[in-house]
C-alpha cells in the first residue's frame, strides 16, 4: 500500500499532466481571460467604444517648412564717405532778422473784454518774412487763431 505522501505526490502529478493533456488551448483561454479582466478593471475598451461614437477634435497641424528664396549671405560693406558742400542747405542759420513792412494780417475782428466794459479790435500776423545769417528769406505763415 502507499503511503499518504505518495499518494499526494500521484494526485499533483496527476492533475499537472490533465492540465498539460487538455493543451495549450486552456492556457491560451486561461490568459485571455486575464487579459479581459485588465481591460474590464482599467476601462480601456469603454474608452475605445466612446471615442468611435463622439466626433473626434480637429487634430492641430503644424505649417510646413518654407525653404528661403534668393536670400543674401551676410558681408560686410563698405561705403565712402563725402561730407555735405558747406555753406548750402540744411535749414535757416541763427538769427533770423524781420525784414521790415513785410507783415501780412488775417481780417481783423472786434472783441468784447472780460467784463464786456469795452471792445477792442484785433490782428493776428499771417505772414512775417525774415532773412537768416545766410542771407536766404525766411517766410513764417501763421493760421488766423482769432477766428
Amino acid at each position: 500500500m502507499a503511503t499518504n505522501e505518495e499518494l499526494r505526490r500521484g494526485i499533483g502529478t496527476t492533475n499537472e499532466a490533465n492540465r498539460r493533456n487538455i493543451g495549450k488551448n486552456n492556457e491560451a483561454q486561461r490568459r485571455q481571460i486575464g487579459r479581459d479582466m485588465i481591460e474590464r478593471r482599467t476601462g480601456v475598451k469603454q474608452v475605445d467604444d466612446i471615442n468611435a461614437l463622439v466626433k473626434q477634435p480637429r487634430q492641430q497641424r503644424t505649417m510646413r517648412r518654407q525653404e528661403p528664396r534668393g536670400g543674401l549671405s551676410g558681408a560686410v560693406g563698405t561705403g565712402t564717405y563725402t561730407p555735405p558742400a558747406t555753406g548750402t542747405g540744411g535749414g535757416i542759420a541763427s538769427p533770423l532778422t524781420e525784414t521790415p513792412d513785410t507783415r501780412t494780417f488775417h481780417e481783423s475782428i472786434i472783441r468784447p473784454s472780460v467784463d464786456g466794459a469795452v471792445f477792442f479790435q484785433v490782428r493776428a500776423a499771417k505772414t512775417v518774412t525774415m532773412t537768416d545769417a545766410n542771407g536766404a528769406a525766411v517766410i513764417m505763415e501763421f493760421a488766423n487763431v482769432t477766428t
